[in-house]
């Protein structure tokens, strides 16, 4: 049993190493039947800490991060990025939870904070990307009131993958 609720609050500097970490096991978890295993067994969670203080520091986007009581999960969100991205203003640019923490609510909770802030912030519609091999990041969206919207291709490892939009209309805030 968990000694402390899980808690929701904005990432600090000092979060990154452990964001950093749950990134690299949820992608090496997530994607492990879609990208390559070297590609997978490549990624470094202290080099990528480094980019993780980057993007935690950048005032124009937020970084959410859930304790429960370790951080077993982060989302990013800001305005929305690319050309792609046409007609919304606001975008989740990640959304990970440690892959033995899944299945609590904590996805749900990260996402409601972040949809909370990018409403207060003007920054709606909202759109999130996920790779079209990904079937549970989509059913977790349509799950959270998000529908398919547009379709592009990501360059990864060298190779061109299938990214879906989904996209949550002005005024949809997600409960935690």
């Amino acid at each position: 049993m968990r000694s402390l609720a899980p808690q929701v609050r904005q990432a600090r500097s000092t979060d990154a190493a452990a964001i950093a970490r749950v990134q690299v096991l949820s992608w090496q978890q997530a994607y492990r039947d879609i990208l390559p295993p070297s590609f997978l067994q490549g990624l470094d969670a202290e080099r990528s800490a480094e980019s993780w203080r980057v993007v935690v520091a950048d005032p124009r986007r937020i970084t959410f991060v859930l304790e429960a009581p370790d951080l077993v999960g982060f989302c990013t969100a800001g305005p929305a990025r690319g050309s792609e991205a046409a007609g919304h203003r606001g975008e989740v640019e990640a959304i990970y939870v440690h892959p033995a923490e899944q299945r609590h609510g904590f996805g749900t909770s990260l996402i409601g904070a972040a949809m909370e802030w990018l409403a207060e912030a003007e920054l709606q519609p909202v759109v999130v990307w996920a790779l079209e091999a990904n079937q549970p990041a989509h059913r977790f969206y349509e799950r959270l009131g998000a529908r398919q919207v547009d379709r592009r291709l990501l360059r990864i490892a060298d190779a061109l993958y299938p990214e879906l939009a989904f996209s949550w209309p002005v005024g949809a805030l997600i409960g935690g």
